[in-house]
Parts: C-alpha cells; structure tokens; sequence
C-alpha cells in the first residue's frame, strides 16, 4: 500500500432517513465538496445492516422482539456476504452519474457485531457473543468474506470497531488476549487486498488498544480527536512511523451542533503536523445522531457545514506543508 499525501475522508453515516432520493442528496453532496474518500452513505444502524443479512441466512443468530441472540453454540460461517446493498448501490450510482468517487466501503466489524448478540444472561457485555473469542472469529470470518467483495470495487476500506474503545482499557476483559484481537485484524486486512484498508474506533483510546493496533497490518488508524483530545496522547509519530501506520484524524465534532470554524479545524490539524508525509482527516465520526431539535435536515445541514470547512482547512494544511 502506497499512500502519500493529506487526505479527507467521511466515517459513513449522516442524520438522514435511508432512502434512494437520500443517498442520491449525500453523494452528489460528497462530490461536490471534493472530499477525498467519501464513505457510501450509511443511513441505517451500522449493527443492523450486516446482521439482518446473517439473520435471514438461517446462520444461528435469531431475531426476537428487536434483539439479536444466538439460538445455539455457533454460528454458521457458510453464509454470502451480507450488508453490501448500500456500497454496491453507491458504486453504481457514482458510474451512472459520472461523479468520480473514490468510494471508501465501511464495514462493520466482528468485535462490534458480536456485541450485539446475546449469547446468555447477564449484564451486558458479557451476555454477548463479544466475551467468546471463538465466536468472534467465526464472525471474522464472513467479515473477511465481505471486505473480499467489496474490495473489487472500493478504494478503501474501513473495519469499524467503536466497541473496542469501550471494552479495552488497562486490559481485555474477556477470556482472550492481545494476540487475539491482532490475529482478527489480520486476518480482515488479508481478505482485502492491496487497497488501504484501517480501522476507525471513536472514543477515548486507552493506550493498551493503541499498542495492539499498532501491530496489526492495518494501514491506517482512524479516531475522534477533536472531542477526545486526550488520544493526542496516545500516539507518538515514532510509534506510527516505526509500525508502518498512517492516522486518520477526526478533527470536527459529530455530535455537536455548530460548524468549526476553518481557523480553528486548521488550528487542530497543526498539532499533527509531523505525524509523517500521509494524513487522513475525518470527522470524530458519523453524524448519524446528529439530530437538532428533533430535525435531521438541520442536523444534515450542520453536518454538511462541517465537511466543507473540513475540506477548506485541509487545503491550507497542505499548502503550508509544502512550504516546509
């Protein structure tokens, strides 16, 4: 993977209902603000779009009064890639329309798709199918074949984990380790190809989970930093230079409700300044919540705000870049 340059990128979602008139709005909106490696719209929850697939599969994972649980021990890995209707839609419509994306497929991962099935009683997380690792890994393993398909297609690729931020601290709290959580990332990184591929865990990021990803094959890590200015800490530039890492750096808020100015996104790009020749910069993450006194449209709005100032200040980054 060769990626050299200062980026922008989208996390996925916005506070849209999904709907083809809506997806058409967010694309046509993506490439207009000429960002880099927009994500397909996401505009359904990011758990439910891959596992309703599985669901309907008859892969052992159920659907009961609007929660996910396992019926039996396992879950069955022979199933087809589920989840892709709205990247593949993306990808069509982008050639249709002679728009020239480079559409960056966002994919939910196994860590965070476990936590949404309940395996036992208990408090959660440790109801879920996010406290066995074996299970885990058999969802890593349809993952794999997910990221396998749409990497004919995509540009990038992001395996997005925010439950990671919130499990790991000092510790894994479950039966398995680092070398674990390393090995999955692995494996998901194989089954995608040449294309950049990271993952994005908003959240505070405890040093622990920054040392793991570090040693993944993941090319790039993506993480809130503009509300989470404390992950500044986590991540020396060689440390990201030394393991081969380009970091993706959220630098608008996605829940509140005013658009940054360009000064002061620029102001937060500087303090990243010597984190190497290749920056991606990104919102904290989807604005899926983004919701102003009960309008998605405002809250759309907002969002769109944010990208075009996101835009404005990445072009004042590279330029003084280039001075130096």
């Amino acid at each position: 993977m060769d990626l050299r340059g200062y980026f922008t990128s989208t996390i996925g979602s916005f506070p849209l209902e999904d709907s083809e008139t809506n997806r058409e709005r967010c694309l046509r909106d993506l490439a207009n603000l000429g960002i880099d490696f927009p994500a397909y719209p996401q505009l359904t929850d990011m758990g439910r779009q891959f596992l309703d697939g599985l669901v309907s599969q008859g892969c052992g994972i159920i659907l009961e009064r609007g929660r996910y649980r396992l019926a039996g021990k396992e879950i069955n890995v022979d199933v087809q890639p589920t989840g892709l209707e709205p990247f593949f839609w993306a990808v069509k419509y982008a050639k249709e329309n002679n728009l020239n994306l480079k559409i960056k497929a966002a994919v939910t991962g196994p860590f965070t798709l476990a936590s949404y099935i309940e395996v036992r009683d208990s408090v959660a997380p440790f109801n879920t199918a996010l406290s066995d690792i074996s299970l885990v890994e058999q969802l890593s393993q349809i993952i794999s074949k997910v990221c396998k398909d749409v990497s004919k297609d995509a540009s990038m690729i992001s395996i997005d984990e925010p439950i990671l931020s919130v499990i790991i601290g000092v510790r894994v709290p479950f039966q398995y380790n680092d070398e674990d959580i390393k090995r999955i990332f692995d494996v998901l990184r194989e089954s995608c190809g040449s294309i950049p591929v990271g993952t994005h865990i908003c959240g505070r990021i405890s040093p622990k989970l920054a040392s793991i990803l570090l040693k993944t094959s993941m090319d790039f890590l993506s993480h809130q930093f503009y509300d989470s200015p404390e992950n500044m800490m986590v991540y020396a530039p060689k440390d990201l230079r030394d393991n081969d890492k380009i970091l993706s750096i959220g630098c608008v808020s996605s829940i509140k409700p005013h658009v940054e100015s360009v000064e002061e996104i620029l102001k937060l790009m500087m303090k990243f300044k010597d984190y190497g020749d290749c920056l991606i910069f990104t919102p904290d993450c989807g604005f899926r919540n983004l919701i102003i006194d009960g309008s998605r449209e405002r809250g759309y709005e907002i969002a769109i705000g944010k990208l075009r100032n996101m835009v404005e200040a990445t072009k004042r980054f590279r330029r003084i870049k280039a001075l130096d």
